[in-house]
């Protein structure tokens, strides 16, 4: 897989934030969950070799998840507050995730391309994974070159709370593709992702959503979302009715830089 960057996007593109975990890459958190456990017994020491069984991972972000463990263990939020920036730090320098190139969901390499060479599409990120997690992660699936760094994204590095990252997200890519710098439009916005959880972040942003039955989440626990779909066809089927079928930008619309 090769990809580019795109510096430019012109006049109504389309932002398109897209989750990790169970979205493109499935089962690929076991050397993530085991990152942030190492970081937690480190700066805390709780005890144990793993991360307790049962803990819900999906849709929380990195912070969130640390918060949960550390107040079932007894730890107070005024330390674990204290120490966020420390657990987040060790969990990205432990973060070693190996191949994971079998973990990418089936067939979502090819929407990736097909989308990235629109030049109607600009391709981001949403996710719970601290940034450089993320970043990693996408790399060692082959897909990391669909998602251009400068462009940004919004990460569990950026806010505990997930339904502030589409707006993360949305700032970045004003900044870099905006000739005003303005936040990319919601109106222009689609999350994509597979857990109720994406839904509400999106809702909270007042920008779309396109939901997927690939992670941990039947299609059922999903129906708040625009569209949804069970596989990386139909989630193609269901952003190109939305990106083919929507009316002419506003004038609120995605400027080429001066």
């Amino acid at each position: 897989m090769t990809g580019s960057a795109r510096p430019v996007a012109p006049a109504g593109a389309w932002l398109l934030l897209w989750d990790i975990d169970g979205t493109l890459l499935l089962k690929a958190s076991g050397s993530h969950a085991a990152a942030v456990w190492d970081a937690l017994r480190a700066v805390h020491g709780v005890e144990g070799d793993e991360m307790p069984k049962g803990q819900p991972l999906a849709g929380m972000t990195d912070g969130q998840i640390a918060r949960d463990i550390l107040t079932a263990a007894g730890i107070a939020d005024e330390a674990i507050d204290a120490h966020a920036d420390a657990v987040a730090r060790l969990t990205c320098e432990r973060y070693a995730p190996g191949d994971l190139q079998d973990r990418v969901s089936p067939g979502v390499d090819d929407v990736l391309a097909e989308l990235h060479a629109r030049p109607d599409v600009v391709q981001s990120l949403v996710t719970g994974n601290f940034e450089l997690v993320a970043r990693r992660k996408l790399q060692a699936a082959g897909l990391g070159d669909w998602f251009d760094p400068e462009i940004g994204g919004g990460f569990g590095s950026d806010h505990e709370e997930r339904e502030h990252l589409p707006a993360f997200a949305r700032r970045r890519a004003g900044a870099v593709l905006r000739a005003d710098g303005r936040p990319w439009p919601v109106d222009r916005t689609i999350v994509i992702g597979d857990t109720p959880r994406d839904i509400a972040c999106a809702r909270h942003d007042g920008v779309r959503v396109v939901a997927v039955a690939t992670g941990s989440h039947p299609a059922d626990d999903l129906t708040g979302a625009d569209a949804v779909a069970h596989d990386a066809a139909g989630l193609r089927r269901e952003l190109l009715s939305i990106i083919e079928g929507a009316p002419a930008a506003p004038a609120d619309s995605p400027e080429v830089p001066a």
